[in-house]
């Protein structure tokens, strides 16, 4: 069972490589590169209403931590 997920900014790849190193052969972490390539909403149109409710990036923490720092780590 992954206890710890390493996030990396999709566009920092030396440090997924880092970390993938790093962590290899420890069971309780696993280390993904981020997806994610900005905002996909366009902006708001008068006549078009928003469909979605909420935000779904619930932890704003982590966007913040990805853009700062290149990577965030999550305890699950």
């Amino acid at each position: 069972m992954t206890s710890h997920l390493f996030i990396v900014a999709w566009n920092r790849p030396d440090l997924w490589d880092y970390w993938k190193r790093w962590f290899a052969g420890v069971e309780s972490v696993e280390v993904i590169l981020d997806r994610r390539r900005g905002e996909r909403r366009r902006a708001p149109q008068a006549f078009e209403p928003e469909r979605r409710g909420a935000e779904r990036r619930g932890r704003q923490d982590i966007d913040d931590e990805l853009r700062t720092g290149g990577f965030a780590i999550v305890t699950r």
